[in-house]
């Protein structure tokens, strides 16, 4: 390796290494945050953590695998919502615009509320990497899941969520 590969190296190092130990990951309590969504209604973290399980989907209007995702995040929705699950979607803002993501939105058929993270400050307070990234936490705020892209729980997972 050449000396300036191994400068290069040694620079990603040091700026991604602070970030990936900020992030969130399993067994963490979720960041509270509130903010509005594309319909002008407040969604407020708070009020939701102790009364239910949610999940929430970090995505961007120009992220093809976002676009895969939707539909199968729709089904959960559908599935899991009416079981008293909150999900919410976080435009993550970044190179996006919120008449994008409304169409977005509006195209892909997204069933769930979607905030508009025009500063990223959510996105940072999770630390998100990259998108689609979805967090799932319990009624208590503890992370049960985090991933890129769908969630690999099963129903049981999912049912001893909504139980406890």
């Amino acid at each position: 390796m050449s000396r300036k590969q191994l400068v290069i190296l040694t620079l990603l190092l040091f700026l991604l290494l602070p970030s990936l130990a900020l992030a969130l990951g399993r067994g963490q309590k979720v960041s509270l945050f509130s903010g509005r969504d594309l319909n002008g209604k407040t969604i407020d973290m708070s009020r939701l953590i102790g009364k239910k399980p949610v999940m929430l989907v970090f995505w961007a209007s120009w992220c093809p695998s976002c676009r895969e995702e939707v539909p199968k995040i729709n089904q959960l929705y559908k599935k899991y919502h009416k079981e008293g699950m909150a999900f919410i979607g976080i435009n993550v803002g970044y190179n996006d615009s919120v008449a994008r993501a409304q169409a977005f939105v509006k195209k892909t058929g997204m069933a769930f509320p979607v905030i508009f993270d025009e500063r990223g400050k959510i996105t940072r307070m999770f630390a998100v990497q990259g998108v689609p990234t979805v967090f799932v936490a319990d009624r208590n705020g503890v992370i049960r899941y985090k991933n890129y892209g769908l969630p690999t729980m099963s129903d049981q997972d999912f049912q001893k969520l909504l139980a406890n």
